[in-house]
């Protein structure tokens, strides 16, 4: 099981160093700066997630449990990259990190 991204990590990185996605069932009006919204369970399913296998990813539900396990099926099936955000938006949101408004939710096709 990789390594969970740390709010921490992820606060600290650059711009452009990583794909922040959210698949958040039921979000508040809010979401984690620079992040794009998916559904969890299309992209868990999909022949082709929404990335590049090399891409560096971090998926983040409300707690942490989705994105954990959505996580481990991607990188059993190659995409090494893509981590969890451990604790969630919710632990984002428990560190006093910036948000912004909330997006559309994208599309797989």
């Amino acid at each position: 099981m990789a390594v969970p991204a740390s709010v921490n990590e992820v606060a600290a990185s650059q711009p452009g160093d990583l794909l922040l996605v959210d698949i958040r069932k039921k979000p508040d009006e809010a979401q984690i700066p620079g992040s794009v919204r998916y559904d969890g369970e299309a992209i868990e399913r999909a022949e082709q997630p929404p990335f590049d296998r090399d891409k560096q990813v971090v998926l983040y539900c409300g707690s942490g449990n989705s994105c954990s396990r959505i996580a481990q099926t991607l990188q059993e099936r190659g995409y090494t990259n893509v981590r969890a955000l451990e604790g969630g938006y919710a632990a984002w949101k428990d560190a006093g990190l910036p948000t912004e408004p909330i997006s559309q939710r994208q599309s797989l096709e």
